[in-house]
């Protein structure tokens, strides 16, 4: 019970409804409330379907930022309340569509800065990956590889030049990258810390 009282509440801000919806949903069947969203319920029914109503209610005014609040804020039931926000935000198969196709020309597009990580780098292109998965453009592992290896900074081209796509499984692929930028960079450090020592003994 003590766990069930800290579970998080999504906040949803006008964007992503269909991550929103699914993650609210969840929690909203965790507390055994998704029942009177989904079916609604009537003046007629028992005071406690009319208690868990209300319950489910309230999470969702809270689960949304004030300005959307304000589209649901006369709801008298969790079911209206859910129907407007879908109605408003949620996702038709066309803007799927549309959000998959962009999604799958950002991956493609990804090219890492000189200036970033590999550690930075990669999160966000895992989270483009993400996305795109969950919009349903499936990508494969060698894809996957085969991405990341064209998508890197020219400090990698040393390393990468003899690295075969179908030597390594991607996690693999991405500890050895992770190793081998923390490695140079390290050795970028030492070579400007001696440089500086070299200038001031000279002087």
């Amino acid at each position: 019970m003590e766990a069930q009282m800290h579970m998080q509440i999504p906040l949803f801000n006008g964007e992503d409804h269909e991550i929103w919806s699914i993650k609210m949903k969840t929690l909203l069947m965790a507390r055994d409330l998704w029942d009177v969203v989904e079916s609604g319920v009537s003046e007629e029914t028992k005071k406690d379907l009319r208690i868990k109503d209300m319950t489910a209610l309230h999470m969702l005014q809270m689960s949304v930022t004030d300005s959307i609040f304000l589209r649901i804020g006369r709801a008298t039931s969790s079911k209206q309340a859910w129907e407007i926000l879908k109605a408003d935000f949620g996702e038709t198969e066309l803007i799927q569509s549309g959000k998959r196709e962009d999604l799958v020309l950002e991956f493609y597009d990804m090219r890492m800065k000189n200036e970033e990580s590999f550690h930075e780098f990669i999160e966000k292109f895992m989270e483009v990956v993400s996305r795109s998965k969950f919009y349903g453009h499936e990508i494969t592992d060698q894809e996957l590889i085969r991405r990341v290896l064209r998508s890197l900074a020219p400090r990698f081209n040393q390393y990468v030049i003899n690295v075969r796509s179908e030597d390594y499984t991607l996690s693999e692929l991405l500890y050895i990258l992770g190793e081998f930028d923390r490695e140079l960079a390290s050795q970028n450090q030492e070579a400007a810390q001696l440089h500086s020592n070299n200038k001031r003994g000279r002087r």
